[in-house]
């Protein structure tokens, strides 16, 4: 579970519930419109914070069975985790001898609605076959899932328009430097912040750290991303030739070790390094090894001369170290989740198995709601 609460979190938790509730009003208004969901048991693997409680429970309230399973304990908010248990089925660690997400589909759900495809990816490992179809919110999951054998219908909604130029590119920069800087007391002022992939939510951590103060550089595979920062103004380069540059280093690439040995070893002493993708796999964990905790959330390790400092063991930061997204951000996205598994009730019916663009009538009404 999370630890060193925040202000926010150490909010009690009625209040909480309360105040996200009263912002989060297009989820709101998007729940009272689910059609009626009895008979869908739905198995949820999303990272446990007090957003995902105001949209679990609207699955709940429309006739849903619903398990969630957390994809990351280090996202998790205990007090959250508890108050969603109470109202359906949580599995996590403390489910003993069963990992949560076998024990979720020993469950037997009908639908999943995922944070990267823990649960697919388990189904197909299992050869589970009672999924009529899933709702996948990441792109990192969408990757996950290429070249498997699917044996159902999975729609992506992170490719929906609303999802990735309004919530990736606009919502995860802005909370993940509010993360960093909460938990060091620090500012971006005169300082040189690298961004590792410029896709959508790379765009938004380099947007915001320009507006904070700081000097941004990107690094990017693809020419044509490259050119489309350097039209916002950026300096580009490959990792290898900026990472020595640094002062703050942040991956969002979704990409398995982008962060290399050979990265690590290349950066100045006192280098942050954070994670504003999915999954910590993004940096070579391995090789930075535990280190000393020096803050809450800062930890400093010397696997070569100089001093890197890790933001949340590498963890996603702003979840990991911060509050996630604001409620009126991810409202938008929360509601987009809702249309997509309302939808999927009746509309996924027919699709074949693999993967799918979330089709517009499947999220449409989310923001015929605004």
């Amino acid at each position: 579970m999370a630890t060193h609460p925040s202000a926010w979190q150490s909010v009690p938790l009625p209040q909480r519930l309360a105040w996200s509730r009263r912002q989060m009003w297009l989820t709101a208004a998007t729940a009272a419109q689910l059609p009626d969901l009895t008979g869908m048991r739905l198995a949820a693997a999303v990272h446990l914070d007090i957003k995902a409680a105001v949209f679990l429970e609207a699955f709940a309230e429309a006739g849903a069975e619903v398990a969630v399973t957390p994809v990351n304990p280090v996202t998790t908010r205990a007090d959250v985790a508890a108050y969603v248990n109470s109202r359906m089925r949580v599995f996590d660690a403390a489910d003993a001898g069963v990992p949560p997400v076998e024990a979720c589909l020993d469950w037997s759900p009908t639908h999943t609605l995922e944070m990267g495809a823990d649960l697919t990816a388990a189904a197909v490992a299992r050869g589970y076959g009672r999924l009529a179809a899933a709702i996948e919110v990441t792109r990192s999951g969408i990757a996950r899932l290429r070249g498997l054998d699917l044996p159902h219908p999975v729609f992506d909604l992170d490719r929906v328009p609303l999802k990735n130029n309004v919530h990736n590119r606009y919502a995860v920069g802005i909370s993940t430097w509010q993360a960093f800087m909460s938990r060091t007391n620090l500012t971006l002022h005169g300082s040189v912040v690298v961004v590792v992939g410029y896709g959508e939510v790379g765009s938004g951590l380099a947007r915001a750290a320009a507006s904070l103060g700081a000097r941004v550089l990107v690094a990017e595979e693809s020419a044509e991303r490259r050119l489309i920062a350097e039209y916002e103004g950026y300096e580009t380069g490959t990792l290898a030739v900026l990472a020595a540059r640094a002062d703050v280093l942040v991956t969002a690439t979704g990409r398995e070790r982008v962060i290399s040995e050979s990265v690590l070893a290349l950066l100045t002493s006192e280098c942050f390094v954070l994670n504003a993708g999915h999954c910590a796999n993004e940096i070579a964990l391995d090789v930075l090894g535990p280190g000393t905790e020096v803050l809450p959330h800062v930890t400093s390790h010397r696997p070569f001369a100089g001093e890197i400092l890790l933001l949340s063991g590498g963890h996603l930061v702003n979840l990991a170290a911060g509050d996630g997204d604001s409620l009126n951000s991810f409202d938008l996205t929360s509601a987009l989740m809702l249309c997509a598994v309302g939808w999927a009730s009746s509309g996924a019916a027919g699709h074949a198995p693999g993967v799918h663009p979330l089709p517009p009538e499947a999220w449409a009404p989310s923001i015929e709601n605004y």
